[in-house]
C-alpha cells in the first residue's frame, strides 16, 4: 500500500508540474517574458494588477491589434492623436465589444499598465511610455464616450506622456510616476525614489516657440482656458500662436460649453 501511495504522489506531482509549466508557457506566449519558475516550481510573475482575463480572449486580442494597427499607423504618418484614432478606428467594428463595454475597457487597460510597468523595471522607457499613451487614451474613452463625463480627449495629458523618453524631455517621473498610481503592487516604489526628484516637463504648443523643442518645465505652462487641450510657456507665446489656434479652440470651447450645459441641466 506504502509503494502505491508513493506511486500516486509522484503521478500528482508530475502532473502538477506539467500543468505549472504549461501556465509559464501560457503566459510567457502572452507577452509575460519575464515569468519564471522559483525553486518549489511554482510559476512566479508579478502582474502588476492586471487579471488572468487581460492575457487571454478578446482582451488579448484587441490589446494585439490595436497595437498592431498604432504601429502601422506610425510607419506612415508619426502624429500621436492621429495614429491613435486610426487605431480605433480600425478596431471599432471587430473589437466593438471591447470599445463599448466599461469592463472590458478596464480590463485592457490593466493589461496596458501591467506591461508598461514591467517595462520600467527592466529600463524600457519607449516600450512604457507607448503602452502610457494608450492606456491613458482608453482611459479618457471611457471617461468621454462610456461614463460621459468627460466633454473631449484631452491630448496633453496623453502627449505628456508620449514625451518622456529618456532621448528626449528626459522627465521620467511622469511615466514612472504614472504607471505607480495604477498598479496596486509596490514594485515601482523604489524606482519611483530614484526619478521623483527629475523636473515634470511640459510642451509650449507655439511652432515658434524660442524654447529648444518647446519643452518647458511643467509647472509653468498656461492651459489654454477656452479649450484646455494646448499649453504654452508664456502668455507672449500663446499670443504669437491665436491665430493658427483660434479656429479649432472655438470649436473645443463650444463643444465643451454644450457638454457642461447639458451636464448642468441632468443634474436639476
Amino acid at each position: 500500500m506504502g509503494r502505491k501511495r508513493n506511486q500516486g504522489k509522484a503521478r500528482k506531482a508530475a502532473k502538477a508540474k506539467a500543468k505549472e509549466a504549461e501556465a509559464l508557457a501560457k503566459l510567457q506566449r502572452a507577452g509575460l517574458s519575464h515569468a519564471k519558475m522559483i525553486e518549489d516550481g511554482t510559476v512566479f510573475v508579478c502582474l502588476h494588477g492586471a487579471g488572468p482575463l487581460s492575457f487571454q480572449g478578446i482582451c488579448h486580442e484587441f490589446v494585439t491589434a490595436f497595437r498592431q494597427e498604432f504601429i502601422d499607423a506610425a510607419k506612415k504618418i508619426g502624429d500621436l492623436s492621429t495614429c491613435l484614432i486610426k487605431a480605433e478606428d480600425a478596431t471599432k467594428d471587430e473589437f466593438a465589444k471591447v470599445w463599448k463595454d466599461s469592463a472590458k475597457m478596464e480590463t485592457t487597460i490593466s493589461r496596458f499598465v501591467s506591461e508598461g510597468a514591467q517595462h520600467i523595471l527592466e529600463g524600457e522607457y519607449d516600450d512604457a511610455r507607448e503602452k502610457a499613451a494608450f492606456a491613458r487614451y482608453l482611459e479618457q474613452h471611457i471617461a468621454m464616450v462610456l461614463k460621459q463625463i468627460q466633454a473631449k480627449m484631452n491630448w496633453v495629458k496623453i502627449e505628456d506622456l508620449w514625451r518622456t523618453s529618456d532621448t528626449m524631455s528626459g522627465d521620467v517621473h511622469t511615466l514612472v510616476k504614472f504607471f505607480r498610481k495604477r498598479i496596486p503592487c509596490k514594485c515601482l516604489d523604489e524606482k519611483y525614489e530614484q526619478v521623483k526628484s527629475i523636473t515634470k516637463m511640459g510642451m509650449c504648443y507655439n511652432s515658434e516657440c524660442p524654447i529648444p523643442c518647446g519643452y518647458v518645465e511643467r509647472s509653468k505652462t498656461l492651459y489654454c482656458s477656452r479649450c484646455r487641450n494646448v499649453t504654452y510657456c508664456s502668455r507672449e507665446c500663446q499670443k504669437a500662436c491665436w491665430t493658427t489656434h483660434k479656429s479649432y479652440c472655438d470649436e473645443d470651447a463650444a463643444e465643451i460649453a454644450e457638454f457642461e450645459a447639458m451636464q448642468r441641466h441632468d443634474a436639476l
